[in-house]
């Protein structure tokens, strides 16, 4: 209930209305009505101010429309008991509408009261237009006074939100600069004793310190050790350095493409930093797609762990080949890799590849979407292929806008 009618719950304006509908009942209570169409304008009185907490506006304008055309069915319209009703709707109708709206209202008034229906003799015109006067000046402050709150309240949270990402951005550097340039090295060093070949790169292998098979298998698995650590170094920077936030919309596909463009640039710098010969494109075929929060994950999500299993899977120093196709309707995105030797044989079926299960996961995450993944190898070479059907997107939050370091 609280959410549907927010309005329900507003403590001054319900509580405000509490106390009119008592003044009302209270009033007619006083001096009851004498015939049935006196009952009926009562109750339609009583019926929309109830009813004014979830309808402002509209059951504002009813209650004066109400008060204006009670004389036409009965006298006891004018008795007076309608003014409390009157003042709550003019107050109402300030808070929730504009300065021109309150100044015609004024207006209004004020010429009704002069010119069409003044006062009997015993009533001072000008105390009635000050006291109206005074309930639309109310009106409107309640609303300034609740703006200026809600403005004060969203600068007090960008500003926490800003320094969160500035202490975030701050570890980020921190553990990339500790961790990963050390890691990369040792990468480095795990992979020349892998070939055999510990003098270093340029440099001619000496076979009195030539690696045996036994020890490139140990070097080999501190190898596997190390990229599975470096890639769960660069997943902890990601989630911190990705800003929880979301873009108010993508209709041209702009948030989606800076994300993958922001994936891309980030994986190419880390494989180049383990050796590889990285080549990835972007293309735009058509118009860039403008896809729904699940789907972007979806497909950010699959590049960075294609980048992972290229650390892992891929021969050292190799070529990779990696594009990103967006299309107005789809994202295509294809790998071709030299594997590693010990991997060349391997079947075609992901879950006899190290690290298949994880695109196994991702094929049935597609699949549920209508899209497909599928990969092969052939001659020592992996193929992977991703289609991800772009669904419209709708009211839901959109894009996660990732913050690059």
């Amino acid at each position: 209930m609280r959410t549907q009618h927010p309005n329900l719950w507003h403590p001054i304006r319900f509580a405000i209305m509490l106390i009119v509908l008592a003044w009302t009942i209270y009033g007619v209570c006083y001096e009851p009505p004498t015939d049935i169409f006196g009952v009926i304008w009562v109750a339609m009185l009583v019926t929309a101010l109830v009813l004014s907490p979830l309808f402002l506006k509209s059951t504002s304008v009813a209650i004066l429309v109400i008060a204006s055309i009670g004389d036409l069915f009965t006298p006891y319209a004018h008795l007076g008991n309608s003014l409390p009703a009157q003042l709550y709707a003019y107050g109402m109708l300030a808070y929730s509408t504009n300065a021109i709206i309150v100044a015609t209202l004024l207006t209004y008034y004020v010429v009704n009261i002069l010119l069409i229906d003044p006062p009997g003799p015993n009533t001072n015109p000008v105390a009635m237009v000050s006291m109206y006067a005074m309930v639309l000046l109310l009106g409107r402050t309640l609303s300034w006074s609740e703006k200026t709150t809600q403005k004060s309240f969203e600068a007090a949270q960008n500003k926490n939100r800003l320094q969160e990402l500035e202490s975030r951005a701050r570890i980020a550097d921190a553990i990339h600069d500790a961790v990963t340039g050390d890691l990369s090295a040792a990468a480095f060093v795990a992979q020349r004793h892998i070939g055999g070949n510990s003098s270093g790169p340029g440099v001619a292998a000496d076979p009195a310190n030539a690696t045996t098979t036994a020890d490139a298998e140990d070097w080999r698995q501190i190898n596997e050790y190390i990229l599975s650590a470096l890639t769960n170094v660069h997943r902890v920077i990601d989630e911190l350095n990705m800003d929880p936030t979301t873009l108010p919309g993508d209709a041209d596909g702009e948030a989606l493409s800076n994300l993958l463009r922001a994936t891309l640039d980030d994986g190419d710098r880390r494989l180049r930093k383990l050796g590889f010969n990285i080549t990835s494109i972007r293309h735009c075929a058509g118009g860039k797609p403008s896809a729904s929060q699940a789907i972007a994950e979806l497909a950010n999500n699959l590049l960075r762990e294609i980048y992972a299993n290229i650390a892992r899977h891929a021969a050292p120093g190799s070529k990779v080949d990696l594009s990103v196709m967006l299309r107005p309707n789809a994202i295509e995105i294809t790998q071709i890799n030299p594997m590693k030797e010990d991997m060349a044989g391997a079947d075609e079926r992901d879950d006899e590849l190290p690290g298949g299960h994880g695109l196994a996961s991702f094929k049935k995450q597609l699949e549920s979407y209508q899209g497909t993944l599928t990969t092969s190898t052939q001659d020592g070479s992996w193929t992977l292929f991703a289609y991800i059907p772009v669904t419209v997107i709708d009211d839901s939050p959109g894009l996660l806008e990732q913050v690059q370091v």
